[in-house]
């Protein structure tokens, strides 16, 4: 049992490793990577599969800081945002995930000698309280809805004197959810949304990810290789030696990719499954054949739930025209007073679209 433990914590990373997009790829400024070309007919995540991701804990994904959290203009732009409330409002954050944004209102109340109201809703059924190191003391102060949808938010008419939103925004129907924050918030209250920009680092690496993914789950098709060979409980003349002759070519490929990754500064992908395999091929001595194929199973089933999240993300990434376009509807909604422009971290570094909306 404890090898077995030490080897789903190994498998965790596979996923983690295709849900890493985060790093500074060299030559990747002007990518542009075509959903399409990669997986035709890859569906949204659902809601269950949105849940495994937050449960694993990550309260913020790309750029973040040591703390785990957003740093320099990201959190400069919610804190900014925050510190226009007076003392007693009320805050919603939507598609908060684990609540990254609604601890940022928590540290500016804090900061300011405020007291606000600070409500975060998910359409998944997010507990950051229990799945976020230390989230019972990072997190204190806040009221988390879980199963809500920002198309049908479950709180009174001109309630609110903020909304929020960080990478929520675009995964909703928009049109919709435009309608119900403008609903929910109080006359004269504002909203401000960080939105994916198709042109950010985090979609240009993303679509680097999914090509070592690509490599390793479609052209080698390797945990289907692997999950043959481990699977076999005696050694069949013939079929033994061509599922390990199957799994050794695309090992060979796999590390001929990764070789030639490694030259514009990737690979990481691939290195984790390249681990993953020789490990889980240790494990036939320690366990039943069945036994390791649950694991290589596992390994792919995470993996993929990774893959289809960055098709996601990179799916509902906004160009010039798209953002314009959500501009629109917001000034559809009822919005008075709509603008967008590009924020930027470090400097220079491309994040998203900052969307800034007031009721009248």
């Amino acid at each position: 049992m404890r090898e077995e433990c030490g080897i789903r914590k190994l498998l965790r990373q596979v996923g983690r490793a295709a849900a890493a997009t985060t790093q500074q790829i060299p030559g990747a400024q002007g990518y542009r990577y075509d959903v399409l070309q990669f997986n035709a007919g890859t569906q949204p995540l659902n809601p269950e599969q949105w849940e495994t991701f937050y449960r694993g804990g990550m309260i913020a994904t790309y750029p973040t800081a040591a703390d785990g959290g957003f740093d320099l203009e990201v959190r400069d732009a919610w804190a900014e945002f925050f510190s226009m409330l007076p003392n007693g409002a009320r805050i919603l954050d939507v598609g908060t995930g684990n609540g990254v944004v609604a601890m940022i209102a928590a540290e500016t109340a804090l900061s300011q000698g405020v007291q606000w109201e600070i409500h975060a809703s998910d359409l998944a059924r997010i507990d950051p309280l229990q799945h976020v190191p230390e989230g019972a003391r990072r997190l204190a102060g806040i009221t988390f809805h879980a199963g809500v949808a920002t198309e049908q938010l479950p709180f009174e008419s001109e309630s609110f004197d903020a909304v929020s939103g960080h990478h929520a925004l675009e995964y909703a129907d928009t049109a919709a959810a435009l309608a119900e924050i403008h609903r929910v918030l109080k006359p004269g209250g504002s909203a401000q949304f960080i939105i994916h920009h198709a042109d950010a680092m985090l979609v240009q690496s993303a679509g680097l990810t999914l090509r070592e993914s690509e490599l390793a789950l479609g052209e080698t098709q390797v945990f289907r290789r692997l999950h043959r060979l481990v699977t076999m409980d005696r050694i069949v003349p013939g079929e033994t030696d061509e599922a390990t002759e199957e799994l050794r070519a695309a090992i060979r490929i796999l590390k001929q990719g990764m070789a030639e990754s490694r030259i514009s500064g990737t690979g990481h992908v691939l290195d984790v499954v390249l681990d993953a395999v020789q490990k889980l091929l240790v494990a036939r001595k320690e366990m039943s054949p069945m036994a390791v194929g649950l694991e290589v199973d596992r390994a792919e089933a995470e993996m993929r739930d990774s893959v289809q999240r960055l098709d996601d993300l990179i799916g509902r990434a906004l160009g010039q025209q798209e953002i314009e376009a959500l501009a629109r509807d917001a000034a559809a909604a009822g919005f008075s007073l709509v603008e967008h422009f590009p924020l930027h971290h470090a400097g220079s570094n491309l994040v998203g679209w900052q969307l800034l909306l007031h009721r009248a």
